[in-house]
């Protein structure tokens, strides 16, 4: 399995960083002239979400670099009776099937995709794709890949990051709801009706 995750894991990351990332801003501001990257330090519950979503590439990288470098994934505590075959290839297809999911998601969302809330700039309302399953398709995809982290590599830092996505993810959800429903008004609430939060 090391042999197999010193490959995965490098493509992986790159993959979800300069596909979700790097490209979808890139893509974004070349057809509004809008930089999409929208996390404020605003006090309150929008600044620790904005500092912990600025954060959490970091935490990940930590985690594969000290994964691949010999002698120092001890010191990330790894959780050994976890580190079963069945739970690491499970991981690893969570990881995968998250990345397909966010990249078409934001396909869906086009111009309107953001990283945190804009408060200047109105954007569509998107209901399509995806959209018409989840009302946060791209957040379900993060924490599908997260957890799926956390199989592969189960240690105290993985833990960490599921842990407080469990949390701010709600808080971020939370935060852009009550964006879109001073927005978009009876359309979003009708569409809250219809449509799940997550799935």
């Amino acid at each position: 399995m090391h042999e197999l995750l010193s490959i995965y894991l490098p493509v992986y990351f790159l993959l979800f960083f300069g596909l979700a990332f790097l490209w979808r801003s890139w893509r974004t501001y070349r057809i509004t002239g809008i930089n999409p990257y929208r996390l404020p330090d605003n006090p309150g519950a929008e600044q620790v979400t904005s500092r912990y979503f600025r954060l959490l590439p970091f935490m990940s990288l930590t985690v594969m670099v000290m994964y691949l470098l010999p002698g120092t994934y001890h010191y990330l505590a790894p959780i050994v009776w976890l580190e079963q075959p069945f739970l690491q290839w499970l991981g690893l297809a969570m990881m995968t099937v998250s990345l397909v999911i966010i990249v078409i998601a934001q396909g869906q969302m086009g111009k309107s995709w953001r990283i945190g809330v804009d408060y200047e700039n109105p954007t569509e309302f998107v209901e399509r794709g995806l959209f018409r399953y989840s009302r946060n398709p791209i957040f379900a995809g993060i924490m599908l890949s997260v957890i799926g982290f956390f199989l592969l590599l189960p240690n105290a830092l993985t833990l960490l990051i599921v842990m407080l996505d469990l949390a701010l993810i709600q808080v971020q959800i939370r935060l852009e709801e009550d964006h879109l429903g001073s927005a978009h008004g009876e359309v979003y609430l009708r569409y809250c009706e219809r449509v799940r939060r997550w799935v």
